[in-house]
């Protein structure tokens, strides 16, 4: 066919195209003109972030300054995030950030941050457990779904019959509410749904020792230990390119498709997979995004998404399913921090790049932090974002650190060192 003989463009190639043609848009509606021609070299200077203003006058040189002045604007409306100013049962610390990213102008990400959940009035238990709760929720197709999951998860949640006695029936249920009610607000009519977004959900609710970790979606939550010797990943992402969700997707009677960028407008003009080994051929190519057919959604579990499921819109009812699984573990000192992100983050960076930035952070920049765990937790976040908008995210970036034992303790031994480091200067001097 006539579109195989198109050469392929890479997915940091397509990237690099789209930031591309939306800075000329930008420069269009200020009335300017610019046409970079050397692409490569516009993005190596892109994701070095730096303005060469002592370079030559000509007149590519000086397209290439000003639309990297334009990009200077962009990265600089990144703001700092918050943190945590004292320590709440097992977490010694927690932070957070979230931006819109490089190529999207709108954050159709949430994040839900509760260091404290009090007893409500109305539970029926005596004793009430240290409780803290995290989450990531990535919208798409518009933020009303991740608004709805933010302000609605935790009030669900302490409504439920079983909570705190059983944390996983609770958090299952809420989940499952939180869809139910979702369409019964917004989409009623499933004919002529009133909203179309969707969300995927990332939730840490930690209680007393005890950590679990909800998961819809393909944002992530993994795992730090031993002062970053090791790392776990604690999730499983929910996408078409997992062999368990392709088995899934297929007995509900979906398809699985290999994205090219064509659009699509019949099944034919895709590349269904048609087997095993046709799965197998592309999950170590990075480039290759799987998605499912006819939704044409890189996720295979979210909440919302009317049109991915509902069968009077076409859909093919099974493919995309809001079923969460749940992780748990009990906390131990060994440890340090667990890393939330979504899915702008973990498409650019992989679970080691993120420990790696994440303790880069903590050794570069704790010194002069005087290893305060409160603001090395936000520099992690900040550090982690920007490396994923260095290299070419397309998508919003949303990171909630949370520090645990392990990390307070290194942190203590580094100030340790360095007080017994300035005794043994100063009884030199003497």
């Amino acid at each position: 066919m006539e579109r195989h003989e198109k050469k392929t463009l890479s997915k940091k190639e397509r990237q690099s195209q789209l930031f591309i043609k939306r800075i000329n848009s930008r420069m269009v509606k200020r009335k300017l003109s610019i046409n970079v021609c050397n692409a490569d070299l516009f993005l190596t200077k892109i994701m070095s972030n730096t303005l060469n203003k002592n370079s030559s006058n000509s007149s590519e040189e000086s397209k290439n300054t000003l639309t990297l002045e334009i990009f200077k604007k962009e990265y600089d409306k990144f703001q700092p995030g918050e943190f945590s100013q004292k320590p709440f049962g097992i977490i010694k610390s927690f932070a957070y950030n979230t931006y819109h990213g490089l190529m999207k102008p709108e954050n159709e990400d949430k994040y839900l941050i509760v260091p404290h959940i009090k007893k409500p009035s109305t539970a029926n238990v005596r004793t009430w457990p240290k409780m803290s709760l995290f989450g990531i929720f990535d919208g798409h197709g518009g933020e009303s779904c991740a608004i709805y999951l933010k302000d609605n998860f935790l009030p669900f949640l302490l409504e439920d019959k079983n909570f705190p006695v059983d944390i996983k029936v609770s958090l299952q249920t809420t989940l499952e509410r939180l869809e139910t009610e979702f369409h019964k607000k917004f989409n009623f009519d499933e004919k002529n749904p009133q909203d179309v977004s969707g969300s995927c959900a990332l939730v840490t609710l930690i209680v007393d020792n005890k950590i679990y970790v909800a998961n819809i979606g393909d944002s992530r939550a993994i795992l730090s230990l031993e002062n970053g010797a090791k790392f776990r990943p604690i999730t499983i992402d929910h996408k078409p390119n997992n062999p368990k969700e392709y088995e899934r997707i297929i007995k509900a009677g979906g398809k699985v498709y290999i994205d090219n960028d064509d659009p699509i407008r019949d099944i034919e003009k895709v590349k269904i997979i048609n087997n095993e080994k046709e799965f197998d051929e592309h999950l170590k190519d990075p480039e290759v995004v799987y998605r499912i057919y006819p939704c044409d959604l890189a996720v295979s579990r979210t909440i919302g998404d009317i049109k991915a499921k509902s069968k009077e819109l076409n859909a093919v009812p099974g493919c995309i399913s809001s079923a969460c699984e749940i992780f748990t573990f009990d906390n131990n000192n060994s440890n340090d921090f667990i890393i939330m992100g979504c899915d702008g983050i973990y498409d650019c960076l992989s679970n080691k790049d993120l420990i790696d930035t994440a303790w880069f952070a903590v050794n570069k920049l704790g010194k002069e932090k005087k290893y305060d765990i409160n603001k090395i937790s936000l520099d992690m976040c900040n550090m982690i974002i920007k490396n994923s908008m260095d290299k070419l995210s397309a998508d919003n970036l949303t990171v909630i650190i949370i520090g645990l034992e392990g990390l307070e303790k290194y942190l203590h031994n580094k100030i340790n060192k360095e007080k017994i480091g300035n005794m043994i200067k100063e009884n030199s001097k003497e």
